[in-house]
């Protein structure tokens, strides 16, 4: 689907960019979940990678949905707060939410908290309406 819409929607050559492995996508249940490296540990691996090859750093940007298909809100919690704005690290990292997710799923305090530990990193997507 990720493919699908970076194709269509944003017109970016995506088969090109994962050849030059300036692309990789990953589904976002196996990367919290169904890993034995934990994604930070992996991010910093394509910093390293990126820096080898002569790239800036890397930007990730991570669909939160997951921790919602399988009940985590308290680990969804516990990783938002484990995340830690860093300059020592080349990478930039955005976290997405589909709105109602964030709007009903997740207290008012638990909110703010994400909000004030993300400030502008954090998305949150509206809720898109089936007809």
């Amino acid at each position: 689907m990720v493919r699908c819409v970076l194709s269509q929607m944003a017109t970016i050559d995506v088969k090109e960019y994962e050849k030059q492995d300036s692309l990789l996508i990953i589904d976002s249940a196996r990367a919290y979940f169904g890993s034995s490296i934990d994604i930070l540990s992996f991010v910093k691996s394509l910093v390293n990678y990126a820096d080898q090859i002569g790239k800036n750093g890397v930007t990730v940007l991570a669909d939160m949905g997951s921790f919602f298909c399988y009940n985590k809100l308290n680990d969804l919690i516990e990783y938002e707060m484990s995340l830690q704005r860093t300059s020592d690290i080349k990478a930039k990292g955005f976290c997405f939410y589909k709105g109602d997710d964030f709007k009903w799923r997740i207290s008012r305090i638990e909110r703010k908290k994400l909000l004030d530990h993300h400030g502008r990193e954090l998305m949150i997507a509206p809720t898109p309406t089936v007809k």
